[in-house]
């Protein structure tokens, strides 16, 4: 006979993949961010258009 997992255990389980779930969006967002801080300024930190470079 197989015994049931206890409400707190299924707490635990919720909680793990909320803070798996705010961790991959947190590494996603930095990502986005220095990929595009690389993509619109030039080695000086000036602002560059991303268009004039695609031209």
């Amino acid at each position: 006979m197989k015994t049931r997992p206890s409400p707190n255990d299924a707490i635990r389980y919720q909680i793990v993949i909320i803070f798996a779930q705010a961790s991959g969006t947190a590494i996603a967002t930095i990502g986005v961010v220095i990929l595009a801080f690389l993509a619109l300024f030039n080695r000086n930190h000036q602002f560059t258009h991303l268009l004039s470079k695609l031209g």
